[in-house]
């Protein structure tokens, strides 16, 4: 019997973004954002601490912006959100700079007790690096490979990528059963996380199970509909359902999205290594020179 995905819980009707009261008008694309009409929050659940114990972070920002919170709060839980986001899509060195940053608005808050006994920013670091050396070793024994990965399997922020990670491999080595269970897991803990969804999505197309595939890929759109992947891959099921049109259209948004993508990804890949940085910038200063002596060379006749 094939094993199914696990669905994702279904919304908590006390969620800011999912009950706003009438008269509030919240853009989704941007937590926090909303046109106050006569509000009325009664039954409004805006305990932000709660959502932040059950981590639920994007939740968390929105009651805590809409509630009105400290600003310190505020920042911090924007930048957990951030964080979070950047796990997500294994934008590690962007994580880790984010890591950088909750470590900062933890030292400056005057009361960061919630905070402090559900973040432990030395355990999140540990779990990023963790992942990171994954990626270095590149390794092939799923089980040599969780051992690298425990420290990213204990800490809850980075443990669906972790789950993730391993359900790769189980993939790449024919492992189905364990690949399925592991992405399975990978959404359990953490229903956002788009890439393990996608990747269930690959293997159901892979199984000949091109419907199971389109749903679960438009699913992960519906979470991001910036990443390549799932698009690319709707592309790919749509054309075995016979949708030639869907297809197409499918295929070219996952291929815009993929140029900004490998941009985004230079770029991360610039900030994290200082040196890269570095030479970027005298670079730069060399091309301002060299036009600057043009220019005059110009104007006194000799160019």
């Amino acid at each position: 019997m094939t094993a199914q995905p696990p669905v994702p819980p279904a919304p908590d009707r006390t969620d800011p973004y999912d009950s706003a009261p009438e008269g509030l008008n919240l853009d989704r694309s941007n937590p926090g954002v909303l046109t106050p009409d006569g509000l009325n929050l009664d039954g409004l659940n805006l305990d932000w601490a709660g959502y932040l114990r059950q981590g639920e972070y994007r939740r968390a920002l929105a009651a805590a912006r809409i509630g009105e919170a400290e600003n310190e709060v505020q920042a911090a839980l924007e930048v957990l959100y951030d964080l979070q986001d950047a796990v997500r899509a294994r934008r590690l060195s962007l994580a880790q700079r984010q890591a950088e940053r909750l470590q900062g608005h933890l030292e400056a808050m005057t009361q960061p007790g919630v905070f402090r006994a559900i973040l432990d920013p030395a355990a999140i670091g540990a779990g990023l690096e963790a992942l990171l050396a994954a990626d270095r070793e590149r390794l092939t024994d799923p089980q040599l490979l969780e051992f690298r990965l425990e420290r990213a399997l204990a800490q809850g922020l980075t443990r669906a990528e972790a789950f993730n990670t391993l359900g790769v491999l189980h993939a790449l080595q024919d492992r189905e059963a364990q690949a399925r269970q592991t992405f399975g897991e990978a959404i359990a803990h953490d229903p956002g996380h788009y890439r393990a969804l996608t990747n269930l999505g690959n293997m159901a197309l892979e199984g000949g199970d091109a419907t199971g595939a389109e749903r679960m890929y438009r699913q992960a759109i519906a979470l991001n509909g910036d990443y390549a992947g799932a698009h690319h891959n709707l592309g790919v099921a749509l054309r075995k359902l016979g949708r030639v049109g869907d297809s197409v259209r499918a295929i070219k948004a996952g291929q815009r999205l993929s140029v900004r993508q490998t941009r985004r990804d230079q770029d991360d890949e610039l900030k994290a290594d200082p040196r890269t940085q570095r030479t970027v910038q005298l670079l730069r200063i060399g091309m301002i020179v060299l036009v600057v002596l043009l220019v005059l060379l110009a104007a006194k006749g000799k160019f």
